[in-house]
């Protein structure tokens, strides 16, 4: 595979965080940043060729959050039909010289731009044929899952659900790229009050230490 193989990102930020939180839990506050805005500010840090930013429930709040980075924000009027709904809008939108996009999750503050960069440099060099990519910690997969345009037909006629597109690691797991990382610390997806304080205490300790 070429050497500059266009790697896009899918930013979902469209639920409604009725589980856990009576306020949106991406506008949680971590240091003195969102926990959307410190999610969205890693990413505008690494590789990929493009940022569209899918929204939702709160979409007002949600954008001007995201205000004055370079990002394209598009609206799921359907974000209540769950999150293969905003995957779906999202690839309506993306540059026709996408070969990957990233399905990135707004509610995983612990990612780095490193850990982003590491799928997308796969990506450059992933065997001619292959479909998906995705982190890997101790054989347990992880996000953002970087998948193939090749596929988006496949994602359309879908129905929409919260399953995302796992449906695409049943059809072709003979054609994934596992990359291995060091540490299950960024797979974390603040789901729960307990995990945003765990969450929370990771990065007060790593603010305390810089």
């Amino acid at each position: 595979m070429s050497t500059h193989v266009k790697v896009s990102c899918l930013l979902l930020c469209a639920g409604k965080s009725t589980r856990t939180y009576p306020a949106h839990k991406l506008l949680l506050k971590l240091g003195d940043q969102t926990l959307l805005r410190r999610v969205a500010e890693e990413i505008e840090c690494t590789k990929f060729y493009e940022v569209l930013a899918i929204t939702g429930h709160d979409h007002l709040m949600i954008e001007k959050e995201l205000r004055g980075l370079p990002l394209k924000i598009i609206h799921n009027e359907h974000y209540e039909r769950g999150i293969h709904s905003s995957v779906r809008e999202g690839i309506l939108h993306l540059s026709p010289e996408t070969d990957y996009f990233a399905i990135c999750h707004a509610d995983q503050p612990m990612l780095t731009y490193q850990d982003y960069n590491k799928l997308i440099d796969a990506a450059q060099s992933a065997a001619a044929g292959t479909k998906l990519i995705y982190p890997s910690f101790h054989g347990k997969r992880g996000y953002p899952a970087l998948i193939s345009m090749s596929l988006i037909m496949e994602i359309l006629d879908h129905h929409d659900n919260d399953e995302e597109c796992s449906y695409l690691f049943e059809r072709y797991r003979s054609q994934a790229l596992a990359v291995e990382i060091d540490d299950e610390l960024p797979f974390l997806k603040v789901e729960t009050p307990q995990i945003f304080d765990q969450i929370k205490f990771h990065i007060s300790n790593q603010l305390d230490k810089s």
